[in-house]
């Protein structure tokens, strides 16, 4: 499946509530380091919140004003903190016994106290990226394109929107419904697979 890349987007169009719940049933199983899925969306659709938002773009302010939202996609800090209750369900869903929850708590216990702040952010951002692209993905699945936007001041999202310094921003990722424009009928240019893929 190709991503397809989409900087406008129908404007007005809102994304159904039911929509909304169908994608992120499916996001939700995205894989993660022991299985502690350590993100957090935050849905931007009123236009009020969009143009807080605008703030802190960089350019990009097309896909600000014609999506249907604005999606920022957070790690978890303290992904660790929530080991135990993940666990407990597992226990309880039956897909772990009680002496292997005992086991997996302590070997992340061991590895998350051990472990480089940098190597930890740098799992982090690789998590948030892996469950932003089932996420545009998924959206496609359902109708919708989505634009990934790094012309963000991330940095200043927290205060602005009172996030919790324990979620970090990583992704901003605009979403709607494509226009029927010249973008669709355009043949992208792209790297040859012999330009970077190498079997050892």
């Amino acid at each position: 499946m190709k991503i397809r890349t989409i900087r406008s987007f129908q404007k007005g169009h809102k994304i159904p509530e039911y929509i909304w719940d169908k994608i992120f049933e499916e996001v939700r199983f995205t894989p993660s380091s022991f299985d502690l899925q350590p993100w957090f969306f935050f849905v931007f659709e009123s236009e009020f919140n969009k143009q807080k938002l605008k703030k802190c773009l960089i350019g990009n302010q097309e896909q600000l004003e014609t999506s249907s939202a604005m999606v920022l996609l957070c790690g978890k800090l303290n992904k660790v903190d929530f080991s135990s209750k993940i666990y407990k369900n597992k226990l309880k869903n039956n897909e772990i016994t009680m002496q292997q929850k005992k086991n997996i708590l302590n070997q992340i216990q061991k590895y998350y106290n051990s472990l480089d702040k940098n190597i930890f952010k740098n799992e982090l951002f690789l998590e948030i990226g892996i469950i932003s692209l089932h996420f545009v993905l998924v959206s496609q699945k359902f109708g919708y394109n989505c634009c990934y936007i790094g012309g963000c001041y991330f940095n200043k999202l927290n205060s602005l929107f009172q996030i919790p310094s324990e979620y970090q921003p990583i992704i901003l990722i605009a979403i709607g419904k494509k226009k029927k424009a010249k973008e669709d009928i355009k043949k992208k240019i792209k790297l040859k697979p012999e330009e970077f893929v190498k079997f050892l």
